[in-house]
């Protein structure tokens, strides 16, 4: 059931879709709203995210560990068809279109009946930036 939109969502609303090309931790929001004269208290964001992602507008990614979620945007463009690459060292999270994956999927659907849900998907490692230092 969506919810009304109250002050507080459309705030987060906005803060998404000027945002919709990054992800960012609930403490990054409650922050770059504050320093932007919005002071939502971090049960208020936290509320208003998870509302945001059970309406599927807003898409939560996991941690390894389960200790930090990130969101993002879920309109538009800016998220879709495409995978996530997420570094191990300095927690980068970025955005690929990649035919070879693209053929990986349709390798799974071919061979073992699995759709595989690519907003879902989100490879680890290390990106270009931290394997040099």
């Amino acid at each position: 059931m969506p919810e009304y939109n109250t002050k507080q969502r459309e705030v987060l609303l906005k803060f998404f879709t000027d945002n919709a090309d990054k992800h960012f931790t609930a403490a990054e929001i409650e922050l770059a709203l504050a320093q932007k004269g919005e002071k939502l208290g971090k049960a208020t964001v936290y509320r208003r995210l998870e509302r945001l992602v059970e309406d599927g507008i807003v898409r939560r990614f996991v941690s390894d560990d389960a200790k930090v979620s990130c969101y993002q945007y879920a309109g538009g463009e800016a998220c879709k068809n495409h995978y996530h690459l997420k570094c191990l060292k300095c927690g980068d999270l970025l955005h690929v279109e990649c035919d070879y994956l693209d053929e990986m999927s349709s390798h799974v659907l071919e061979h073992h009946g699995f759709t595989v849900d690519t907003h879902k998907i989100t490879i680890c490692g290390v990106c270009e930036k931290c394997s040099v230092l």
